[in-house]
């Protein structure tokens, strides 16, 4: 996955103590006055998963629970070939998603000793989308992770983090403030985001494209592998593909009969270990791609 540059407002690190009263009081004034002029609703969002992930170098647990309200506007519901499309652009950035970030806080791990613990609400709708698409909730996890970073400082491991089962959330969600805002609904797109472009007086027949996914194995924990399966019509021999896998990009052309499949790997892969079949009683192409710890 192509780095993403993503803006986030920062408070600096003021050191004397005078500095800091100065500060506070006028921080506490701007952010009486852009209450003022931007409404707001207090909202406590319920659990969704959490997510156990771990700092760089230190080793030191992290719990991030991912927590929903409607409060959160549902970001443009987008295909995988559209967010492969955009990850791979020149403004990767594009695309985003709309969500509120906590404050860190000390609860405790099911051993009982202390851990940092993040809330990170996003829209519902948006939830149910990356609950079921392994490719949209890698990507997701990536922007919440690059987001804590940006926010709070610190590096968090990116291939280390593992989805719990038995527990929504670690401690008890905290309260967020939302900025209400005249907001689009999910299901409105005012215009696909991806879309071909006609020349006047000539006709464009668009190729088919192949229709495929990616998803992590095992669904939760520590990954071990991606697996791309994509499915081939009987029309399309074996001898018309070509395959070609990078540490972190997969390239699938077939000699001109469908779109050629250029996409971003979301972590790096052992491209010397790659197994690849064509299953001719399901026309599926299975792509497995061991990553690299």
């Amino acid at each position: 996955m192509k780095k993403k540059s993503i803006t986030l407002e920062i408070d600096p690190t003021i050191m004397e103590n005078n500095m800091r009263i100065v500060k506070d009081k006028a921080e506490e004034e701007f952010n009486k006055l852009l209450a003022d002029a931007m409404p707001s609703q207090v909202v406590k969002p319920r659990p969704g998963f959490c997510v156990k992930t771990y700092t760089k170098p230190e080793n030191k647990k992290v719990f991030v629970n991912i927590c929903l309200t409607e409060a959160i506007p549902c970001p443009v519901d987008i295909s995988n070939a559209e967010l492969m499309h955009i990850l791979n652009s020149e403004d990767p950035s594009s695309y985003r998603v709309p969500m509120s970030i906590g404050e860190g806080r000390t609860e405790q791990d099911k051993s009982g000793a202390p851990t940092t613990v993040y809330d990170v609400a996003i829209n519902p709708e948006f939830f149910s989308k990356i609950e079921k698409d392994d490719l949209f909730q890698t990507f997701f996890l990536t922007v919440v992770f690059e987001g804590l970073q940006d926010k709070y400082q610190f590096e968090i491991d990116m291939q280390k983090f593992t989805v719990l089962k038995n527990r929504k959330s670690i401690g008890n969600l905290q309260s967020h403030r939302i900025q209400i805002r005249d907001v689009k609904k999910c299901e409105e797109r005012a215009k696909p985001l991806i879309e071909e472009i006609q020349i006047p007086g000539k006709f464009t027949a668009k190729k088919k494209e192949f229709v495929y996914r990616l998803r992590r194995e095992p669904p939760t924990g520590e990954i071990e592998y991606l697996l791309a399966e994509f499915k081939v019509p009987a029309s399309v021999e074996l001898k018309d593909l070509n395959l070609e896998i990078g540490e972190d990009r997969l390239v699938l052309d077939s000699k001109g009969l469908f779109e050629c499949v250029d996409f971003f790997l979301p972590c790096s892969v052992d491209q010397d270990v790659v197994d690849a079949q064509l299953n001719r009683n399901k026309d599926m192409l299975y792509v497995k791609m061991p990553i690299i710890h």
